[in-house]
């Protein structure tokens, strides 16, 4: 009689297990879903304590409000972040933002980008006719408290934008997927935070699609995200303030110039501003090409997968006789 040799089955341990640890330890993506929990009951924490302290969102778009605002959004997602490093066992700047090079030569180098890409966007909108300058809209002493007051609101929302989305979960997705499957999804995330922006419109989203591909690309090839938090800083800078339209939709208060848009919407890019410009889609893929051209190499860390140990089976027998002699394999 044949005999069948028993099935063996993993214990139920095991299987659970491997859904959670991987070969680098705990699986990407639970590892996210913790510090979206954590992001989570942050926020909670700190809308109730400003509840308690009667303060409330303010209305407009003014610098004082997005400082507030943004500095307690990015103090979240950092404070989140630091805590997954300790648990991880990685300094806080793997995940891009490391504050020795903080307001360094990467970052002026993206701010120079950033405002140079909008000068030719608003370029081509006053050739086209879709912009005009009017006078000053500020005394030259608001004009100085304006200015730097704008330049700190929009490098705090860089901050907080570029490391939300480029930062800990691109990192976190990265070591699960790759980084373009990852950049892909970070994207899209970015694309969804942005389409309910006031009179958005398809060209709108593309755009916003394009900006986070060069910002991703930007990281990839710079190796962290002062690059892009310049980018990011000078281009919302020089939107809001210095060229004074629409910023997705917003006008901020206390703008330089009496601008207005004019025409068709798809060279102004109607109440939306700049950024739903088909001028600005023209725009970001020369500065991909560019970008991409100018920086040729890779910079953002390599994720490497840890290895399992040898199976000593499976290693050439004078090896496998060191390593059981208590020696080293050559």
């Amino acid at each position: 009689m044949n005999e069948t040799e028993p099935v063996l089955t993993p214990p139920l341990e095991d299987s659970l297990r491997r859904v959670f640890i991987g070969p680098e330890g705990v699986r990407a993506g639970w590892r996210l879903l913790v510090f979206l929990a954590i992001v989570v009951v942050l926020a909670m924490a700190v809308n109730a304590a400003a509840r308690r302290l009667g303060h409330h969102p303010s209305a407009d778009f003014s610098a004082p409000g997005v400082i507030v605002g943004e500095l307690l959004s990015f103090a979240i997602v950092a404070i989140a972040a630091a805590i997954m490093g300790r648990f991880e066992h990685r300094r806080f700047g793997e995940y891009g933002l490391s504050f020795r090079r903080a307001l360094g030569k990467q970052f002026w180098m993206g701010a120079l980008w950033g405002f140079v890409m909008l000068s030719f966007i608003v370029a081509m909108m006053a050739g086209s006719h879709a912009y005009r300058t009017g006078g000053l809209a500020l005394s030259a002493q608001d004009l100085l408290k304006f200015g730097l007051l704008w330049a700190l609101g929009f490098l705090l929302v860089g901050l907080f934008e570029e490391f939300a989305f480029r930062g800990y979960v691109q990192y976190t997705l990265t070591t699960g997927l790759g980084f373009w499957p990852a950049a892909l999804i970070t994207c899209l995330l970015f694309a969804g935070l942005h389409i309910t922006n006031p009179g958005e419109n398809l060209v709108g989203v593309i755009e916003i699609v394009l900006i986070a591909f060069f910002l991703c690309l930007a990281l990839r090839r710079t190796g962290n995200l002062w690059f892009a938090v310049g980018w990011h800083m000078a281009f919302d800078w020089g939107e809001s303030f210095f060229y004074s339209t629409p910023n997705s939709g917003i006008h901020a208060t206390g703008h330089m110039l009496n601008a207005s848009l004019m025409g068709s919407k798809w060279l102004s890019g109607g109440s939306v501003g700049p950024e739903a410009s088909v001028f600005d889609v023209v725009v970001t893929i020369a500065g991909i090409l560019l970008l991409a051209r100018l920086y040729p190499d890779a910079r953002y860390p390599t994720m490497t997968r840890l290895q399992p140990p040898p199976d000593p089976d499976a290693l050439p027998a004078i090896v496998r006789a060191e390593t059981t002699a208590g020696g080293e394999p050559r």
